[in-house]
């Protein structure tokens, strides 16, 4: 793959993700929130897995790491994310999902021997740290009685997207991108509806055009396209490299957030993430210095092609 389209893929993931908060934001207002990301990544699911059908792709896969993804990103860190995000504006949510790359480095970091930890990781790692904290008391004030409980919860949420994109650079390889993300996102899906079946009630959603539009726009764009061109960035650049995604996510919801939202965006939460930001340049200088010079984002040598 040329470097122009690695590059051209990851801002599609940039402005892809940064408005997938406020249509979460956006569907919460008539839907529970495990109903609704439980929707949203069974339809995704289906929708790979038809696609794969039709084009006779086989339908086998890593069946250990469909259901990695299917527990940790799409079950865990999106069930989180939707139940927070009740309690946080959608623009704070991705500040706090900021600290994804702190996580990533310090799984990659034990999992990963081409991507070790470092100095200046441990350095990122307590400035984004700060940023957090602060963005944190932000959503403490926001007078919602769970907003702390919130907050904490976005904050986990992004160790499950961390262990999904390693998990991937790991074991990934080769494998059918739409294949593994369909059989994945179909699995964790079920699985959201059945926490949601066993803890929600269902008759309290309401099938509003924005609501659908919201769950339409999650599965096909936020889901099915995302995370197979995460799958597919996954084989040309590092996990490190790809979790900094998250950095720049925050900038892109706050917008969001502002202009079909209505939300404000505070100078807490601008102070919050660019600190964040800040803290994950640091941290992206702690790549193993090799005998040739690596390239920033593949961690590969400089004489290898991209």
């Amino acid at each position: 793959m040329s470097r122009s389209l690695v590059f051209a893929l990851y801002g599609l993931l940039v402005i892809i993700w940064s408005s997938t908060w406020v249509a979460i934001k956006i569907g919460l207002e008539d839907c529970p929130p495990l109903l609704g990301a439980g929707l949203r990544f069974a339809v995704a699911g289906l929708v790979l897995l038809v696609i794969a059908a039709v084009q006779r792709r086989p339908l086998r896969t890593d069946w250990l790491l469909a259901a990695v993804l299917a527990l940790a990103p799409f079950a865990f860190a999106y069930g989180l994310v939707y139940w927070g995000e009740q309690y946080v504006p959608s623009g704070l949510a991705a500040v706090l999902f900021g600290i994804m790359p702190l996580y990533t480095a310090l799984l990659a970091g034990v999992l990963l021997p081409e991507e070790p930890l470092r100095a200046p990781l441990v350095l990122g790692v307590l400035i984004g740290i700060g940023g957090l904290s602060l963005a944190f008391l932000e959503s403490v004030e926001l007078g919602s009685d769970r907003a702390a409980i919130g907050a904490a919860v976005l904050a986990l949420a992004p160790l499950g997207a961390a262990v999904g994109s390693v998990s991937q650079k790991r074991r990934g390889g080769e494998l059918d991108a739409v294949v593994l993300n369909g059989w994945a996102m179909l699995v964790g899906g079920l699985l959201l509806l059945v926490f949601s079946a066993l803890s929600e009630d269902w008759g309290d959603a309401v099938w509003s055009a924005e609501s659908v539009g919201s769950i339409a726009y999650l599965a096909l764009f936020g889901s099915a396209v995302a995370f197979v061109t995460l799958t597919v960035l996954l084989r040309h650049l590092t996990a490190q490299a790809i979790s900094f995604l998250a950095m720049l996510l925050p900038f892109g919801a706050l917008v969001f957030g502002a202009t079909l939202y209505d939300e404000p965006i505070t100078a807490r939460a601008l102070a919050g993430a660019a600190l964040v930001a800040t803290g994950l340049l640091i941290a992206q200088r702690s790549r193993r210095r090799r005998k040739e010079c690596a390239d920033p984002l593949t961690g590969a040598p400089a004489t290898a092609e991209t």
